[in-house]
């Protein structure tokens, strides 16, 4: 049974929290703008109501090619580990659960995350806008998980790296050293993927103009060992075809998007239309694009999903359960 900070947040849908991002944008710091928006591109609302909405959940991943960890229920306190902010999580999610027993919920959603963002920053003695984006994060999980489990103990199995907010974003802008005579190379320029910024060997080098997707496949280390997605000796990305037509390679990007290529049209389409992977943009400065289709000109900094799958399908579950209720 749902309390009433529970029903308050039903009332909301994906497009009301772009609404309170949008509001909440400008007060996040840099290092976890990007992150904040992935987040929420890694865990759409739309597909958790689907999923209970749907009668045979076997089929519904079946039909939407689902594969990987899409439920935050199952990794409620791990999901945000690419955000700085979660470095504040068990005092955040703390905070959000105790705020939604003890509040009536009057002012706008956008203004409860900077009040609760608020509270927390004087606890832990951080800058506000550290906290406004994990905050954010934690009223999303609060809606999709529920209360008794924003209650429970957070289980803090990752190891940040001990940098600075700003010290994390100038890594991300500075391309790698090509030696005393790289002001001579051109195309044979190498550069790095990093795909967990709290682990110094997640990484992989990338030649400049070479996709993200066939750098990676480079990378010879047993990546399915911790990913039962990635194919062996084919590098830490999941990937089936290198030609945008399977939708596995989506990532989030946390770095400068001025070193990498712009969307194609393949990549437009497919994402918007087949994929409909949330976040994708279209425009340069996607946080969510398609890594086959991504070629860089510097260092990259990305994310990759716990999950991939085709949401194109997911009207026809919300119909349907539409069609129940009537």
């Amino acid at each position: 049974m749902s309390n009433s900070f529970e029903s308050f947040l039903t009332q909301h849908d994906d497009t009301d929290w772009l609404q309170v991002l949008f509001k909440l944008e400008s007060s996040i710091h840099p290092v976890d703008r990007r992150a904040t928006r992935i987040w929420f591109s890694f865990f759409p609302l739309k597909l958790k109501r689907a999923f209970d909405a749907a009668e045979d959940r076997q089929k519904f991943e079946t039909d939407l090619i689902l594969k990987g960890k899409y439920l935050l229920a199952d990794q409620v306190d791990e999901s945000a580990r690419f955000l700085y902010g979660h470095r504040f999580w068990p005092q955040v999610k703390q905070a959000v659960a105790a705020y939604a027993e003890s509040s009536n919920f009057t002012t706008p959603l956008h203004e409860q995350i900077i009040e609760v963002a608020t509270k927390v920053a004087a606890q832990v003695n951080a800058d506000k806008s550290l906290l406004i984006g994990i905050t954010a994060v934690a009223f999303m999980t609060l809606e999709q998980v529920g209360l008794e489990k924003m209650k429970q103990l957070a289980l803090m199995t990752v190891k940040h790296a001990a940098k600075s907010p700003e010290q994390i974003v100038t890594e991300r802008n500075t391309d790698d050293s090509q030696g005393v005579l790289g002001f001579l190379r051109t195309v044979d320029k190498r550069f790095s993927v990093t795909f967990n910024e709290d682990i110094p060997a997640a990484k992989f080098p990338v030649t400049n103009m070479q996709d993200i997707t066939m750098a990676a496949a480079e990378d010879k280390r047993p990546h399915h060992l911790d990913d039962p997605r990635c194919k062996e000796g084919e590098g830490p990305l999941p990937v089936e075809c290198r030609t945008c037509a399977c939708g596995t390679c989506w990532v989030g990007v946390l770095s400068d998007t001025a070193k990498l290529s712009p969307p194609t049209s393949r990549e437009i389409d497919k994402a918007t239309n087949v994929f409909c992977y949330s976040g994708f943009t279209g425009e340069k400065d996607s946080p969510i694009r398609m890594a086959c289709q991504v070629k860089c000109y510097g260092n990259a900094t990305i994310v990759i999903p716990p999950w991939h799958g085709q949401l194109r399908k997911l009207k026809n579950y919300y119909q349907a359960a539409s069609e129940t209720e009537e």
